[in-house]
């Protein structure tokens, strides 16, 4: 398998970052690319960070399952509970959130409104938000939005009483021992630079990704997080099931609490991505049958385009390495989502 792998890398030039795969809870193949800063001509190595993006919205839900678990709060809860003047009234749960049926427009496309490289409150951006109208009513479909999370986010602190990142730390990375995880707006050493196509990546303010992207972490964190999740260490096992299962089961789009449910090469996975747009890109999928885990972080969008194939991002990167393993094609489309 390392053979294929370390074949396939040769032939990734452009490909920027670090991969991990695990069998059976043992790394085998564990390497890094490319350059976490061009400029000074320092290399990745394994205890590189990255911004993970929206990989974050696992761990987010997770708090929120944590949470639950202690009877502070329900995911039938209605979100006017915690923000009373938010959709009053339009029936908007926790579960609604967890699982992007909300029908709330995602404020990182609101870019007339919103601008990337300004600092926003999540309180001011719920502001812009909320004066437009719902996509649909509660329930009814499924539309992927970062204002879920970033509302989930805002939930974990009113209900536990502390900052979210002080939350995520005390009760996610202490216990799964990620010691090499943080936030992007806190000072971090060893944070890969942001390019696009091998040139520095544009500004974005760091506040704007809070609950829903602004994780910095490690393949080998997210390893050590993916364990720690089934060794029973941060939820019961019963509890990690009703994530993993997916509540909005549509016909292109399998969703459960902050984690995509996927069939490949006859096999269910649970999987996010994360895609920031100055630069960095990042995958996971943990194919359940067969006890492997891909974790896929890059710092180099290759190609800025919505859904491109050329892209080499880490979805893109992580289905290839999956094909590999399989010995069995993926459709196109099945690479980029």
């Amino acid at each position: 398998m390392n053979i294929n792998l370390n074949e396939y890398f040769k032939k990734q030039k452009r490909f920027s970052g670090n991969v991990l795969l695990s069998k059976n809870n043992e790394i085998i193949f564990n390497e890094s690319y490319g350059y976490s800063n061009k400029e000074k001509g320092i290399k990745n190595t394994p205890q590189t960070k990255f911004m993970i993006g929206s990989m974050t919205k696992a761990i987010t839900a997770l708090c929120i399952m944590q949470l639950s678990e202690k009877g502070m709060l329900s995911t039938q809860q209605n979100v006017e509970d915690y923000i009373p003047d938010f959709y009053k009234g339009r029936g908007i749960t926790i579960h609604h959130l967890l699982t992007h049926t909300s029908g709330i427009q995602n404020y990182t496309m609101l870019k007339k409104q919103i601008k990337w490289g300004e600092r926003y409150t999540p309180q001011e951006i719920l502001k812009i938000v909320k004066e437009y109208k719902l996509k649909f009513p509660a329930g009814e479909k499924w539309s992927y939005s970062n204002t879920n999370y970033l509302i989930l986010g805002l939930i974990i602190e009113m209900v536990s009483g502390m900052d979210y990142h002080q939350y995520v730390k005390n009760y996610i990375f202490i216990p799964a021992e990620m010691n090499h995880s943080g936030f992007i707006d806190e000072e971090q050493k060893n944070v890969a630079n942001n390019y696009i196509k091998g040139e520095k990546g544009f500004y974005m303010d760091p506040l704007m990704f809070f609950a829903c992207g602004d994780i910095v972490s490690t393949v080998g964190d997210f390893y050590l997080l993916d364990r720690a999740i089934q060794d029973g260490k941060l939820l019961k096992i019963q509890t990690v099931k009703e994530m993993q299962k997916p509540h909005y089961d549509g016909k292109y789009v399998k969703y459960g609490y902050g984690l995509f449910v996927k069939n490949h090469f006859d096999c269910k996975s649970i999987c996010h991505g994360g895609s920031i747009p100055n630069g960095y890109t990042s995958h996971f999928e943990k194919y359940m049958d067969d006890h492997i885990t891909i974790v896929v972080l890059s710092n180099d969008l290759v190609n800025y385009q919505f859904l491109s194939v050329k892209g080499a991002g880490g979805t893109y990167i992580s289905r290839e390495i999956a094909s590999l393993i399989y010995g069995k094609k993926l459709g196109t489309l099945k690479k980029i989502f």
